[in-house]
């Protein structure tokens, strides 16, 4: 992330433009929404509503949190009508928003509209209000206690709306949400059982709030409580929750003595909870907005944390470049890295801004996207299968959730569902491992993709070896077998529901061995390995002397626990350097985690270090896994999580180091070629200057090696500074990079003792007059090793170099006429640096 410090405002000279003021942003538009829902607009602003060039909406809204406005339309959206909006404030007025295209829902979701999701949950008894998620802007939805309806909102909010229940929810009660929108509907929501509320409730929190406000933030709430809010001893209100936090407006602004009270309550013959209180704070404590991932190129800032209802200002090197509020600030220019950024969150008129948060803009800073599990379209079915010792589970798109529940069948009409197989490793046969990734299999299944895991149990035990990995590769096949049988009778519910052109597989462990075997024994059986997820693989045929297997003809991912205590080589590394990019290879090597968590039925916690909690182990899983079968199987836009240009949601992403490669992109040096350290894999003279010394060596465990800490299967270049600006020189003859970027792969060699503090080196292109460095920092920088008592890692992670980025620092660079690459090691302390796989990528 760019650097990020608080400045005082007396100490900075920003110039504001008083006829500024961003543009708010529309949700997705389908057709028949009868509502639209604005966002990112200034408190109490008037907002336009535009339509195939029409203004056909102008309304005054109130405040932007927590989910925006969302304003009745005069008639139903028609499919192909162009929307835009804009907001008037204070006599300015927004340029429009981007315009809005008018969708036929059908064509995001063919299957129908998604599934929605009650939230949050528990329901409790006499409970008033709850949330609803996963829906489309201005359909319906409604909820239904023990099938009757209860509550409707009819043209609905995004990404959330409230819905308030008469009568209050009762003990016991089955409750469901449904989505309409065009008379389609979705299907039922998960079931949920209302259950006693908490007795006696707790008194709520009042979150900091500030003199010359006019929202606060009532937190603690228990879900579906009535929340009693006074003002200075006067009742101002009563306000259903769906719990969790409550966001309260009032009319006036706080002043300062002001004292506020919130109790809460769910039955009527139960107590109210004792209260909870609050004073405004003084404007002079108005703190600093927080500010999202900022990188060049960016035209919006993402706010991630305000005070309620501020203005939120953002300036460009000084110069005002955007007015709006969270959760999004649109720029009327775009940054570019190096910039200086600063934003200032202000409560007017009476509480103004007194802090800035400076940024410094990255050249790659990827922003937070979605959680690829997180995608919910289905029910889940689920079932076990044997015949004789083929056997396992299968979690499928169902029509309702439950074992034995039949496929889903508007599902089914659109064409044939993908298909995953997982395989588990070595384990005791006592325990049923093929049941240790339910999770991941009902992700799976929810998004529309079958996932059927094998019991291997039958192969566990001592015995290993090459064997072992063939016979579970055939096991595998088997199940494959069982589930073409199923797919062509008509008495079975897959009856032609089964898609094997896009089949993927993932295994664990031994199992991850074996799904990376079975593509070079499969027999022509009518199916095609599109996907191999290998987690924590062994490699029994490079133990065994053998040559390590390149997966090829398909996607490949690799994820690689940091602390594994039982693949303690992280041997995936080896097939992540063979597998040969069809269209992509990635891998994530995830520090703090181990090699059993991610199967609920391994307890041994056989971490190398102290390793984080299982339920993270198997969201890395869940998170990663999914990404990678969405995009290969069903062509969703997912890929963007595994090859670092945008990080996933519900994860931590701070202990993840990706590498990824790609089919099209073009190879400066791999170091593969046998042309050795003074010629590239272009054929074209390397130079080492400065005091480099740099000479290629097996990124293996074998004799030659730089040291022993290098797990992979490559060739790669080791770089030993003997001093401050030593430079290795790629010659690339004359190329073009516009819109490209330079993909490098680098990592700091383990020492032994490990030096104190990261390290890094400069990226410098070259036009033969002109020479642009951007600082490995300004990508993501090289990480540190993670430490283990044994066996520490050089693990390589691939940078990404924009090549906007260098015109940013060297304008009259000749982008388009690219004649030397440099790498520059600039730090102190004569640390080796390892690399590989220099690339060129271009971008669309």
């Amino acid at each position: 992330m760019g650097q990020q410090v608080v400045v005082d405002l007396k100490k900075i000279d920003l110039r504001d433009d008083p006829e500024l003021l961003s543009p708010p942003r529309l949700a997705p538009l389908y057709r028949c929404a009868t509502a639209v829902t604005v966002l990112d607009f200034l408190p109490l602003a008037d907002i336009d509503v535009e339509i195939d060039g029409v203004v056909v909406l102008s309304a005054p809204v109130g405040f932007p949190l927590p989910v925006g406005a969302t304003l009745k339309l005069p008639a139903p959206l028609v499919a192909g009508q162009t929307v835009r909006g804009r907001q008037r404030h204070s006599g300015r007025t927004s340029a429009w928003s981007a315009p809005e295209q008018v969708r036929d829902h059908t064509v995001d979701h063919p299957a129908g509209p998604p599934r929605p999701q009650i939230s949050p949950t528990p329901l409790f008894a006499c409970g008033a209000r709850t949330g609803v998620d996963n829906l489309l802007a201005g359909g319906n939805v409604w909820i239904t206690a023990d099938g009757t309806e209860t509550g409707r909102v009819d043209g609905c909010a995004v990404p959330r709306q409230g819905v308030s229940v008469n009568p209050f929810f009762g003990l016991g009660q089955s409750v469901r949400a449904r989505f309409e929108l065009c008379g389609d509907l979705s299907p039922f929501s998960l079931e949920h059982l209302v259950q006693p509320g908490p007795v006696p409730l707790s008194a709520p929190g009042i979150a900091p709030f500030y003199e010359g406000g006019s929202q606060l933030t009532v937190t603690g709430v228990a879900n579906g409580a009535r929340v009693f809010v006074t003002r200075g001893g006067t009742p101002a209100g009563t306000y259903r929750c769906w719990g969790g936090s409550l966001l309260v407006t009032f009319g006036s602004p706080f002043g300062a003595g002001e004292t506020f009270t919130a109790t809460q309550q769910l039955c009527p013959t139960d107590p109210p909870s004792p209260p909870g209180t609050g004073t405004p704070q003084p404007c002079s404590n108005l703190p600093v907005p927080g500010v999202g991932p900022l990188q060049g190129g960016d035209t919006s800032v993402t706010i991630t944390d305000s005070v309620p209802g501020a203005q939120i200002r953002v300036y460009v090197n000084l110069v005002q470049a955007g007015l709006g509020s969270a959760p999004l600030v649109a720029l009327n220019r775009s940054v570019a890295a190096g910039d200086t950024v600063h934003v200032v969150q202000s409560l007017p008129p009476a509480c103004p801004a007194r802090l800035a948060l400076q940024i410094t803009v990255a050249c790659v800073d990827p922003p937070r996207g979605e959680d690829p599990s997180a995608l919910d379209l289905f029910p889940v079915g689920s079932d076990d299968y044997a015949d004789g010792p083929v056997k396992g589970s299968v979690y499928y798109p169902a029509e309702d959730d439950g074992p034995g529940r039949p496929f889903n069948a508007r599902l089914a009409g659109t064409g044939r569902v993908p298909v995953v197989f997982l395989a588990h490793g070595n384990h005791s046969p006592a325990d049923p491992s093929h049941l240790g990734y339910d999770y991941f299999q009902h992700s799976l299944a929810k998004a529309g993709i079958i996932a059927v895991s094998v019991d291997c149990n039958a192969l566990n035990g001592p015995f290993g070896g090459v064997a072992n990995i063939e016979d579970r590769a055939d096991l595998i096949i088997d199940s494959v077998r069982h589930f073409q049988g199923l797919d062509g009778d008509p008495q079975s519910r897959f009856f032609e529901r089964i898609d094997f052109s896009r089949l993927g597989l993932m295994g664990h462990s031994r199992g991850g061995d074996a799904v990376v075997t079975l593509p070079t024994v499969l027999p022509p059986i009518g199916v095609s390995v599109r996907a191999v997820l290998a987690l924590a693989p062994t490699n029994f045929r490079y133990w065994s002397g053998l040559s390590t297997i390149r997966p090829s003809g398909h996607a490949f991912l690799t994820i690689l626990p940091a602390a594994d205590g039982d693949v303690v080589d992280n041997n995936g590394a080896q097939f992540y350097d063979q597998a040969v990019p069809g269209p992509y290879k990635a891998q994530e090597y995830v520090h703090s985690t181990n090699h059993n968590f991610f199967n609920r039925q391994w307890a041994l916690d056989d971490g190398a270090t102290p390793v984080v909690s299982r339920g993270q182990h198997e969201r890395f899983l869940d998170v990663y896994g999914s990404a990678f079968f969405r995009s290969t199987l069903l062509g969703h836009a997912t890929r963007a999580h595994l090859d670092g240009t945008r990080l996933p949601g519900g994860v931590l992403t701070s202990l993840v180091h990706q590498s990824f490669a790609q089919e099209d992109a073009r190879t400066v040096d791999d170091h593969e070629d046998g042309n050795g350290i003074a010629l590239n894999s272009l054929g074209l003279p390397t130079a080492q200057s400065g005091g480099a010394v740099a000479a290629e060596y097996p990124f293996d465990q074998v004799a030659g090696a730089f040291n022993g800490t290098f797990s992979g299967l490559s060739t790669g270049m080791v770089l030993q500074p003997q001093e401050t600006g030593a430079t290795f020189t790629q010659t690339v003859g004359t190329l073009d990079l516009r819109r490209t970027e330079i993909w490098l792969r680098a990592a700091e060699v383990v020492l032994s003792p490990l030096p104190a503090g990261a390290t890094g080196f400069l990226l410098g292109l070259d036009d033969g007059k002109t020479v642009a460095w951007v600082d490995s920092d300004s990508v993501g920088g090289v990480p540190r090793p993670f430490q283990r008592p044994r066996g520490t890692k050089t693990m390589l992670k691939t940078l990404r170099f924009r090549a906007d980025c260098f015109l940013a620092v060297r304008p009259t660079l000749r982008i388009d006429r690219i004649q030397k690459i440099h790498i520059k090691y600039d730090r102190q302390g004569r640390r080796p640096l390892a690399f590989d796989d220099l690339q060129l990528v271009k971008q669309p």
